[in-house]
């Protein structure tokens, strides 16, 4: 098994006020869209979802993570969430000679805090799942494994959270400002 773990904490500024944007966030089917590398499988038609990270690495390996959430919306405490959760159907692990497929789970936490008329917003967001080996790389040692997946992941999840940001705001200047 290869050892996937990331997390990152990033604080940025919306462009509204905090209940605007935390309205915005709620949006789940259409934030998930903002997300690189993950997308939404299907829903339950409530607060849970199942989500995929999905990417090639090194050019030739096929990676795919599937994580239940369950969403949180705690307006009191300016919180909105996805929690990892467990529903069927089971995930099995899979690995061919260039891919792997595995259960991992998924969360991130935004906390909203008013800022005059803008919204700084602290994101947290963690990825982590044991995935089984390619049958290409399973000659390599299991310690090189995971210093090149601990390599990739604190990338990837880097790339994601900033695109998320960087996406999810240009979407909603659109919407609010056609004309830009």
């Amino acid at each position: 098994m290869i050892e996937v773990r990331g997390s990152t904490q990033l604080s940025f500024l919306f462009p509204a006020n905090w209940q605007t944007a935390y309205c915005y966030y709620q949006e789940i089917e259409k934030i998930v869209l903002f997300l690189p590398h993950i997308r939404l499988l299907g829903a339950n038609g409530g607060s849970v979802f199942r989500l995929a990270y999905e990417t090639t690495e090194l050019g030739a390996y096929h990676i795919r993570i599937i994580c239940d959430v369950e969403a949180i919306f705690d307006r009191e405490n300016r919180l909105l969430a996805f929690l990892p959760a467990e529903y069927p159907p089971v995930i099995p692990d899979e690995a061919g000679f260039r891919s792997a497929t595995t259960r991992g789970y998924y969360q991130s936490q935004s906390y909203f805090f008013a800022e005059g008329q803008y919204t700084r917003i602290e994101y947290h967001l963690k990825l982590q799942a044991d995935l089984p080996t390619p049958r290409a790389l399973r000659p390599l040692p299991t310690a090189v494994l995971n210093k090149i997946s601990h390599n990739i992941t604190h990338w990837r999840i880097q790339q994601i959270a900033r695109g998320f940001i960087e996406n999810s705001i240009a979407a909603f200047q659109q919407e609010h400002n056609p004309m830009q």
